[in-house]
């Protein structure tokens, strides 16, 4: 194998290495929570060596932190563009309901893409978001694309146009039944999952805020 080649291999198994080991430690974590997904249990899944992870991560705390930047980072990543599509929208025929529409395809779309991303949420609201405080929360690109919307048309200030209500709101009636697929939903004999149940849930969701719009 010719010299030059033996470093680019090595870059990229060891961006394999990296990633396959993100993958479980992301899996694990969704699955069991910060403190009983260990680092042997991370490497076992991920199908390493038990030293790697600590190689590439330093540590368990170190491990968690770029699970949850990796997956903020790509929700953006995924959703930025989004944001440039709602705004494009409210100019062509279906205005504002035709924006809504795409914002919560997206952003309804990747939540049930990546249903650890919604369980990692759920285990950090649940121990009062300890390691999220440097990490940015809320999609900046959604919030975008939602103040963009209300800012169509004149309308006085008005408590239900409120932009922070309307995007915990939003958030609200998107991440409840994917985070509790298996409470109440399951009770109710509703698979979260069922792309007739999805599809009907987006239009609940862009009819209830444009009625709240509306009203405003």
């Amino acid at each position: 194998m010719p010299v030059a080649a033996q470093p680019r291999r090595r870059r990229r198994d060891a961006q394999r290495s990296r990633r396959v080991i993100l993958d479980a430690a992301e899996a694990l974590f969704a699955q069991r929570g910060y403190d009983a997904a260990s680092m042997g249990a991370i490497a076992s899944r991920a199908r390493v060596s038990s030293a790697l992870p600590a190689y590439f991560f330093a540590d368990k705390e170190g491990l968690y932190r770029a699970v949850l930047e990796r997956c903020f980072a790509e929700r953006e990543e995924r959703l930025e563009p989004l944001a440039d599509e709602v705004v494009a929208a409210l100019g062509r025929e279906g205005g504002l309901a035709g924006a809504l529409r795409h914002l919560i395809d997206g952003y309804l779309g990747f939540l049930a893409d990546r249903p650890d991303f919604v369980r990692l949420i759920g285990w950090e609201a649940l121990h009062g978001a300890r390691r999220l405080r440097a990490t940015p929360r809320h999609s900046a690109a959604v919030e975008r694309a939602l103040r963009a919307a209300l800012a169509v048309g004149s309308s006085a200030p008005s408590p239900r146009r409120d932009p922070d209500q309307l995007l915990i709101s939003l958030v609200a009636m998107c991440f409840f039944p994917l985070e509790h697929a298996d409470t109440m939903l399951s009770a109710m004999g509703i698979d979260a999952g069922d792309a007739t149940f999805v599809q009907a849930r987006k239009e609940h969701i862009i009819d209830a805020l444009m009625r709240i719009i509306d009203a405003g």
